[in-house]
């Protein structure tokens, strides 16, 4: 159950940051690497004690960003950038991988323009085959995205935890991500 909650990770200036499991908010917050700001209520019993499920944190020290170096290359980053949807056939609520376009054993490079997402149905179907080879086009190529291109992605939560993130994030970002 506690992996299933998501909690709101604000850097020590209140910027936020990303979302992470309630329960690495827990181990942050315990770790004293962050402070618990807000809960909704929700209780995690162990024998020894209860204690309120975090659901904004705050970090303890400011987290630099160093924007000029442009965004770090991470499955995460690929997935964000593709918008969580397979790049071969759009779907988006199968498992998602991410894919060579040109696979390694033919010399393809692990780079922003020759990773895309992909379904694990389409992975597998492709294979070790470039996409042409498989008349599998791509729904848009890939490609560096600026740091500002990729979107805040705000999980889905109870209407409680909701309601709290809303007073944390910009109200721009947060009508594009959620729609009440």
């Amino acid at each position: 159950m506690i992996d299933s909650f998501k909690s709101l990770v604000l850097n020590y200036s209140y910027e936020p940051l990303q979302f992470c499991s309630a329960r690495h908010a827990i181990i942050m917050v315990f770790g004293g690497r962050a402070e618990d700001l807000e809960s909704a209520g929700y209780l995690v019993r162990t024998p020894s004690t209860v204690f309120k499920l975090p659901t904004v944190i705050r970090t303890l020290k400011m987290v630099r960003r160093n924007r000029s170096k442009g965004l770090a290359f991470s499955k995460k980053n690929i997935l964000r950038r593709d918008n969580y949807t397979c790049q071969y056939c759009g779907a988006s609520n199968q498992p998602l991988t991410v894919d060579h376009i040109v696979p390694k054993s033919r010399g393809g490079a692990t780079n922003w323009t020759n990773i895309v997402v992909a379904c694990k149905p389409c992975n597998l179907r492709k294979g070790d085959r470039t996409p042409l080879e498989m008349d599998m086009p791509l729904c848009q190529p890939p490609k560096k995205p600026d740091f500002q291109s990729i979107p805040f992605i705000i999980p889905s939560g109870p209407n409680s935890h909701l309601e709290i993130w809303q007073k944390y994030i910009p109200p721009k970002i947060f009508a594009k991500s959620v729609a009440f």
